[in-house]
């Protein structure tokens, strides 16, 4: 049997778009950020806990004829959008782009950059029925260290790979949100209680240490 990761999913007879669970759990000395957001672990590596972005299409058919890009989104972009779909803004404007990963033969770097936007009205002042814009592009670059540390695209580097867009209604959007928040909500409420004992128990046991040192002889 093999278990999906897959939390939801929009589907056309052309296009898909799929968020899947990739949550990571923060190492026990940063157990209050309950989410690993690139912390150090003991043997070197870094993870950060996102939701997989999968978008696909189909449209000129399936198989080797399919065009598929995928891309990571943080915990806290959905519980974003689900409040902003939940009020029913009429302008939503969402973008980020990563660099990542170990580089090529080439020296180039894996590059994904996201869309998502709302426009109530098209250019003529019409409504929208399919209001919500997702994109995603994949790409590579020439990764750089910043002053701060950090890393960024050399510019004048990036090479366009492929990219993926779909438009999407305002249920089948606020449909996604909630779906993917609430599997975040459970996910945060079903392994953090564990996590945050454990570093209780850890900082307990520092301070009767501490404590006993303190005592006299």
């Amino acid at each position: 049997m093999r278990i999906q990761r897959q939390i939801s999913i929009y589907m056309t007879n052309k296009k898909l778009c799929e968020f899947n669970d990739k949550l990571k759990l923060a190492p026990v000395d940063y157990y209050a950020h309950l989410h690993a957001q690139g912390e150090k672990l003991g043997d070197g590596s870094r993870q950060r806990s996102c939701i997989g972005v999968v978008l696909q299409d189909y449209s000129k058919g399936t198989g080797n004829n399919t065009v598929r890009v995928t891309a990571n989104l943080s915990p806290e972009f959905f519980a974003y959008a689900l409040s902003r779909v939940s009020i029913g803004v009429e302008q939503f404007d969402f973008s980020e782009e990563k660099i990542f990963g170990e580089p090529d033969a080439k020296g180039l770097s894996m590059v994904t950059k996201v869309t998502v936007k709302r426009a109530a009205f098209d250019s003529n002042g019409n409504p929208r029925n399919y209001p919500w814009f997702i994109q995603v592009e994949n790409g590579k670059a020439v990764k750089e260290k910043t002053a701060l540390g950090g890393v960024h695209m050399k510019k004048g580097s990036y090479q366009k790979g492929q990219t993926v867009f779909l438009n999407i209604n305002d249920y089948d959007f606020f449909r996604l949100m909630q779906q993917t928040s609430r599997y975040i909500e459970t996910w945060e409420l079903t392994y953090g209680p564990k996590l945050i004992r454990e570093a209780q128990q850890i900082i307990a046991a520092q301070q009767r240490a501490a404590a006993d040192e303190d005592l006299p002889a």
